[in-house]
């Protein structure tokens, strides 16, 4: 209680209202008017140029003329491309002049380059043990994929790690406080979403008391998911309290392409000893504790225990130092990951972001589908795909395989679940079964396929997952939790789920649908 009131204070503090107005006014507001006034002033330049329409309306032909076979020339997906040449055919200056801003992006090269540098360092700590190239010959099905994680992002297989799976955020979260409590040399949190709640009060207050006893306790959040928390003044709290914070990418009043791809990823690691990924963000509401928005959050999470700690521990120092300029004793925490767990299987855990050209966590998912025989059982918040992965799951139904998906019944961001019901209704056409949850809502991102694999972390079906933000998961071959997932899957079909058919969609406003439609164009860039 005394850690909530302490929050309240903190929220109701002149200082920190002064930070939200400059934060949601000055920032998010002024970027939007920057960009309707930008839109505004072109066409008053339109209305000035009307005695000269026909010089105007040439020279407009030109330049989408021109910029046409630049695009069809330069590398990249369709979809995006298809994106990019609405706004250039209706406003060409102002499309040409936002793409070349979207490609010349400076601090989306100065990121990239530091995070170059990063990898480097880390993935030299990281080589590959002999055995990893013998042992992973015992597991053929996965030898390609792990071939393409080691050699795309240094994600290095693990045969001595022990997965358990909590199949809801309340499991997650009680396991989690108790991990945290037992914590002895370091603990790292990073998260998208930090909420100033009673569940982060709790943990807040369990971060002070083991940095008093002298662990060193690091906690990073993205600006833009966690709002609240991503200003100077919060992190200079928690810094009194011990807690070394830091704000992913802060936001500013400028348009910056940079300022989208944030960081998405889930990950603790407490001693090098236990990792933890998933869905859950830091909030009541994935506990389903008070203060929340649906009937029920359903989310999910893994812990880890053994070697394969080292890839998310390496993720992390990247992450985190991408903004630092001193160097970090890498070598101390990846070597502090030394436990050892008898468990069959194998585990892959892979982090993917903006900046590697790789595609990693989409062929991922792109492995998954075209390796099933049985079935593949997906979890999703979201279904914004481009048309390779809609290739591959209508295939994969052609090939005699169930595909399943269970996504939302209820929007948690109003356009994104209109575009994401004229994806499903793709779907359902070829074939794919979709079926829309009815407790509440549903945020975890899992694939399950054939008994032998499955993958759980941050990585949503829509194109800011796969393209646009740092993310995380992991790969689980043969590993005995599977079986677990699977049965929540089952559970979920039959206690909680309903099927979406034909008549769901045409049961859908007629509003809704076209608002889908028409942003469908536009999902590659939002």
């Amino acid at each position: 209680m005394e850690r909530v009131k302490e929050t309240e204070k903190i929220l109701t503090n002149k200082k920190f209202k002064s930070f939200m107005k400059k934060a949601l006014f000055s920032r998010l507001v002024l970027f939007g008017l920057i960009l309707i006034f930008q839109l505004f002033l072109y066409l008053l330049f339109i209305l000035w140029l009307k005695p000269y329409f026909n010089l105007f309306l040439g020279s407009n032909v030109l330049i989408i003329f021109i910029f046409m076979i630049v695009l069809a020339n330069s590398n990249g997906k369709n979809e995006f491309k298809i994106a990019w040449l609405v706004p250039v055919s209706i406003f060409p200056l102002f499309g040409v002049a936002m793409y070349l801003l979207y490609h010349t992006n400076g601090g989306g090269l100065k990121t990239k380059k530091k995070l170059l540098c990063l990898k480097n360092k880390t993935e030299n700590l990281l080589q590959e043990n002999q055995n990893h190239s013998e042992k992973i010959k015992e597991y053929s099905e996965v030898e390609g994929l792990s071939n393409f994680l080691i050699n795309s992002g240094k994600y290095y297989p693990s045969f001595d790690s022990k997965v358990t799976y909590f199949k809801n955020g309340e499991l997650f979260f009680d396991d989690f406080i108790s991990k945290l409590e037992s914590a002895k040399k370091f603990i790292f949190i990073e998260f998208f979403i930090i909420d100033l709640d009673e569940s982060w009060e709790k943990i807040v207050s369990v971060l002070t008391k083991k940095a008093s006893e002298g662990v060193e306790v690091r906690v990073l959040y993205d600006a833009m998911g966690s709002i609240l928390a991503s200003s100077k003044f919060y992190v200079n709290f928690l810094q009194s309290k011990g807690i070394n914070a830091q704000i992913f990418l802060p936001l500013f009043p400028i348009f910056s392409t940079q300022q989208n791809n944030r960081d998405h990823r889930k990950i603790v690691v407490i001693d090098g000893q236990i990792a933890y990924t998933g869905g859950v963000n830091i909030s009541n509401e994935y506990f389903n504790m008070e203060q929340r928005r649906f009937n029920y959050w359903k989310d999910n999470a893994i812990r880890i225990e053994g070697s394969a700690i080292k890839s998310f521990v390496a993720m992390f120092m990247q992450t985190w130092n991408i903004s630092k300029k001193y160097d970090d004793n890498y070598e101390y925490y990846l070597n502090s990951c030394d436990a050892s767990n008898e468990e069959k299987g194998v585990i892959i855990p892979y982090g993917d972001d903006a900046y590697n050209n790789q595609d990693l966590a989409e062929n991922i998912y792109l492995h998954i589908i075209n390796n099933a025989k049985k079935y593949v059982k997906i979890t999703t918040p979201y279904v914004l795909i481009d048309n390779q992965l809609f290739e591959a799951l209508v295939f994969a139904v052609n090939r005699g395989v169930e595909v399943s998906i269970i996504v939302p019944s209820v929007p948690d961001h109003f356009v994104t679940f209109c575009m994401g019901r004229v994806f499903i209704k793709q779907l359902i056409d070829m074939g794919v079964k979709v079926y829309e949850y009815k407790r509440g809502f549903i945020h975890a991102k899992t694939f399950v396929s054939d008994d032998r694999f499955a993958t759980i972390g941050s990585v949503n079906l829509d194109y800011r997952s796969l393209f646009h933000h740092f993310e995380c998961g992991a790969l689980l071959y043969e590993k005995p939790c599977i079986e677990d997932i699977k049965n929540d899957f089952s559970e979920m079909i039959e206690n909680d789920c309903k099927e979406f058919t034909q008549e769901s969609y045409k049961s859908f406003p007629l509003v809704n649908r076209m608002i889908g439609r028409i942003f469908k164009v536009f999902a590659p860039l939002m």
